[in-house]
This record gives C-alpha cells, sequence and structure tokens, in this order.
C-alpha cells in the first residue's frame, strides 16, 4: 500500500569553511570583502530602511544603489502585483474527509470502498486519512484537506521518462514547442492556457487563494508521447505561500519548522489531470496589514552580509512570499499536521539560489522542484535571515 506523497529531501550536513594557513598572499577577492568589516574583525552589520507597500512596488534590480560583488542578481524583479502584505493567521480544514465521496465523484470513481489509514505516528505527528485503491484510480483523501489522486489506468509506475524540457514560469518565457499528449497534440502555451482555466474552475480549488502555474517539465513516454508535469502556487493578493517545508530532529523525532503549500498535476491528456497532489491547503481565519517592510535595498544588503564567504552566487529570482509556521495548540499539542493546526506565516524576501541540476526524469508523479534551489529569505518585519544553505550543504 502506498501512499502519493513528495518528500522534501534534506540533507543533515555541516559546511564547513577550510581557511588556508600560513603567510601566503591575500587575494583579490578577500581583500574586497575585507572593506566590510569593521577594526574587530567583524562584518559591519547592515543597516535597514523600511518603505511602503506602494514604494515597494516600483523596486527594480536597475534602482539598486549598490549591487553585491558576490551576488549574480536576476536581470529583474517585479513586485508590481503586490496588493497588500499581511501577517496572516491559517488554519488546516477539520473534518475534511466527509468530503470523499464528493471528491471521488469528481474524478469519475464510483461507488468507492474506503479503508481507514491511522496516519498518526508514534510520535503523536501525523493525521489520518481514506484511501481508495482500485484499477481505475488511487485516491487518499486526509482529514487535514490533503488530496492524492491518480487514474491507474493512464499511470504506469515502472515507465521511464525523459526530461525534454523545464521551464520556469515565474523568470522564463514559455517556448513555443508542441506536446504530443495521448490525446492529440497541442503548443506548450495553449496547453498551459488549458491548465490555468481547468485550475481555475476546479472545485477542490475554490477559496480565498488564486493559483498560479510555476514550474513545467515536459517528459517524453517511451512511446515518444508526452506527458505535461507542472506545480501551481498559492497567492493572496499577489504574494505567494511558500513551498520549501524544512523538517528537523528534535529529540529524535522529525519536527516541522516551515511547512510548504502546493499543488502538483500531471497532464498525459489535454482536458483533465491523470495526477494530482494538492499539499497543504489552508484557509485563512485572521490578516493584519503590514504597513511598513524593509526595502529591497536593505534585504539585497543582508543577503551580501549574509552570503559574505562566497563568491558570485546566481540568484535565481527574487520573489516576495509569505513562509508558513505551525503553531502548537493552547494544549501544548505537538502535532501541527492534524486536522485545525493553526499556522502562521512571516512576510520575506526569497532569493532563490541554484542549487545544481534536478534528475527528475523518473519522478513519474509531480516534481521536484525545491531540490533546484536552496534559498535565502529576509523577514519583511525585522531583518531576520532563514536559510537551508546548512541543510542542503551548500556550496560554490
Amino acid at each position: 500500500m502506498r501512499k502519493i506523497n513528495l518528500i522534501l529531501f534534506i540533507i543533515f550536513c555541516v559546511l564547513f569553511l577550510v581557511l588556508p594557513a600560513g603567510c601566503q598572499q591575500v587575494p583579490d577577492e578577500v581583500k574586497n570583502r575585507m572593506e566590510n568589516y569593521g577594526q574587530g574583525g567583524q562584518i559591519k552589520k547592515t543597516e535597514v530602511n523600511y518603505c511602503t507597500v506602494e514604494e515597494l512596488r516600483n523596486a527594480s534590480i536597475e534602482e539598486l544603489d549598490h549591487v553585491p560583488n558576490n551576488l549574480k542578481l536576476p536581470k529583474k524583479v517585479d513586485f508590481s502585483g503586490i496588493e497588500s502584505i499581511e501577517n496572516l493567521v491559517l488554519k488546516r480544514p477539520e473534518d475534511y474527509d466527509e468530503n470523499k465521496d464528493k471528491i471521488a465523484e469528481l474524478f469519475g470513481v464510483e461507488n468507492p470502498e474506503w479503508s481507514y489509514i491511522d496516519g498518526v505516528a508514534e510520535n503523536g505527528i501525523g493525521s489520518n486519512w481514506y484511501l481508495y485503491q482500485g484499477e481505475d484510480a488511487y485516491l487518499a483523501v486526509d482529514e487535514n484537506g490533503e488530496i492524492s489522486y491518480v487514474n491507474e489506468q493512464v499511470y504506469d509506475e515502472d515507465e521511464r521518462l525523459r526530461t525534454v524540457e523545464r521551464i520556469h514560469l515565474n523568470y522564463e518565457a514559455c517556448p513555443d514547442m508542441t506536446c504530443n499528449l495521448s490525446s492529440g497534440k497541442i503548443p506548450l502555451p495553449e496547453m498551459l492556457d488549458k491548465i490555468q482555466e481547468w485550475v481555475d474552475g476546479c472545485e477542490l480549488l475554490q477559496d480565498e487563494f488564486d493559483y498560479e502555474l510555476r514550474t513545467v517539465c515536459v517528459k517524453k513516454k517511451p512511446d515518444r508521447t508526452d506527458i505535461v508535469a507542472l506545480s501551481a502556487q498559492r497567492m493572496y493578493k499577489g504574494v505567494g505561500l511558500n513551498y520549501f517545508a524544512l523538517y528537523d530532529k528534535v529529540d529524535d523525532s522529525d519536527t516541522l519548522f516551515y511547512e510548504g503549500s502546493w499543488v502538483d498535476m500531471n497532464y498525459a491528456e489535454i482536458d483533465e489531470p491523470y495526477f494530482l497532489f494538492n499539499q497543504s491547503p489552508v484557509h485563512i481565519v485572521e490578516e493584519e496589514p503590514v504597513d511598513e517592510v524593509i526595502d529591497f535595498q536593505s534585504a539585497v544588503n543582508l543577503v551580501e552580509e549574509e552570503l559574505s564567504g562566497f563568491s558570485k552566487i546566481k540568484v535565481c529570482e527574487i520573489r516576495v512570499e509569505y513562509m508558513i509556521i505551525p503553531q502548537k495548540s493552547e494544549d501544548n499539542d505537538n502535532n501541527t499536521e492534524k486536522e485545525g493546526a493553526v499556522l502562521h506565516t512571516k512576510p520575506v524576501y526569497s532569493f532563490l539560489i541554484e542549487f545544481g541540476e534536478v534528475d527528475d526524469a523518473n519522478e513519474t508523479l509531480g516534481l521536484l522542484e525545491s531540490a533546484e534551489y536552496v534559498y535565502v529569505n529576509v523577514d519583511m518585519t525585522d531583518g531576520t535571515i532563514i536559510t537551508n544553505l546548512d541543510k542542503r550543504n551548500f556550496h560554490n
């Protein structure tokens, strides 16, 4: 028995910086970086300035007064679509499994026989779910709102796939290529329009959020037909929910520090997906506008300071996003993954850094998108740095 899930592989390693010893000549790179240090040998602390959200919308790379030497920034950023920035309180759905028969109907599954799965681990973390597994489909409906669906008549877990194209829609143009799907040929831009239309009308995704297609991967099957795998990001008033989850060990148990929330889909036909995974759906219970945030130049300077030991790091993308922070309940319940669990957000500038090529050709369901990047996030309210560089053993 399998539960479809997308696993974030976190490498628990420590990055050691080995410095050469002896009376060697100081490299130019180090000389340049020494200008950022005071007499005591400590890097100078970056002063931060604040701006309104309206002012942030007009921020650009071109208007930066200072461009760090140790960062290769993207050619542009686009904050113009941000309507407002909020402090959000989120909540996982409750008793969502009561919708399981209706959800089955949406996927064309008739009269399913459900199995109840106790998904709470020995450490008290997790949630319970219902499973239907037949010759026609695999469908899991969680009490906390997560859904995993696979059309078993289309999906072949032993099938070998070859990645043809990988497109990051946020900062790359969609190529004018044709997809050879099992139901016919269609230009990829037209296919993405149809997928966006399907997402916008999907009954399972009718909530406070907009859903923005983010990363697309076209893969070739052995029979020479294509599948289109892609992810969609939840957006609220122009700001996305972060999709990087971060677990770490606490008392020998995996503890969720930051949640990731997204939707993955696979298409083999034009009209509807044969795979859908709805990870960590939430709804908003409270929101409070943030009037002023750290300005873009200050955020760039803070990242420069954080990465002062590195040279010429390529930043693929800079976005404003909400990091999602699980909260313990009033009775100190550690199970932040259960139905009805409360989560808070913090708005951040998210600097996404290339981590190397991703070999997901044999990942037959969904994407390994979070494996592509490491991140340095800057809290937009107080300048705190949150990063997974050490967890991913990043070096350049």
